[in-house]
């Protein structure tokens, strides 16, 4: 066994990380791709809903996450990793908003998430956690925001973004779908872009059961989930599209 592998805050020879390697493949072997985008006027987020058992209630089964009435997150990978950092990210939120007296900025909060699980990969002692935070809401002077933070603490701001198993083939999805649009998307039209994403990385057609979308507008800054009813309204008008 290599250094490398055996102590995990050893640079390879190519000036890697093993342990945020090992993390990125376990992401991406949790099979669930989740999609973000930034409309003019929104922020929404999407992926498949995976009931594992027929006996679970699927009501509690969810990758969508709020952190503050106004903040919202979409985990990629593994949720049991990521409700522990959620706890934590709302006692953060919290205690800024009791210091400060106004919500936490998106912002703000992508960069306490991305020094949380940079941190990680300092000490022998910590293990990254298995899971891709993308968070988004509707700032109030910035507007729609949308942040990806990655394992290693990466964090970075985004028109779209996808992260998953099949995260490269929705980015190049989204890219072309942000150069027929340069002026941005609308509410439906993000929505819809969303779950066309994920219908052409995955090649399937949902029903409205099947998917989990989170959305806030400028006009409603809370941020929610969309129901079935919603969903399959926006799912009618992609097959009239089609």
């Amino acid at each position: 066994m290599s250094l490398t592998h055996k102590f995990l805050s050893i640079f390879s020879p190519d000036g890697k990380l093993q342990q945020i390697e090992n993390t990125y493949n376990a992401v991406k072997n949790y099979g669930l791709t989740t999609v973000a985008v930034r409309g003019t006027d929104c922020v929404v987020v999407c992926t498949q809903k995976k009931v594992p058992d027929k006996l679970i209630v699927k009501e509690s089964v969810t990758n969508i996450f709020k952190i503050t009435d106004t903040i919202g997150v979409i985990v990629t990978g593994s949720v049991t990793d990521a409700k522990s950092l959620i706890t934590y990210y709302r006692m953060v939120a919290a205690e800024f908003k009791f210091k400060y007296g106004y919500h936490i900025p998106v912002h703000v909060l992508a960069k306490k998430v991305s020094e949380r699980n940079q941190l990680a990969t300092q000490f022998v002692g910590l293990r990254s956690m298995r899971c891709v935070f993308t968070i988004v809401g509707i700032d109030e002077e910035k507007g729609p925001q949308v942040f990806k933070v990655d394992p290693s603490g990466f964090c970075m701001g985004y028109k779209a973004i996808a992260a998953g198993t099949k995260d490269q083939d929705a980015i190049n999805y989204l890219e072309k779908q942000y150069k027929k649009k340069t002026e941005g998307w609308n509410t439906d039209e993000a929505i819809q872009t969303a779950i066309m994403c994920l219908q052409n990385v995955i090649s399937t057609d949902f029903k409205a059961n099947e998917l989990e979308i989170g959305i806030a507008t400028t006009d409603n800054i809370f941020f929610r989930k969309l129901s079935e009813e919603e969903i399959d309204v926006h799912l009618n008008t992609i097959a009239d599209m089609n």
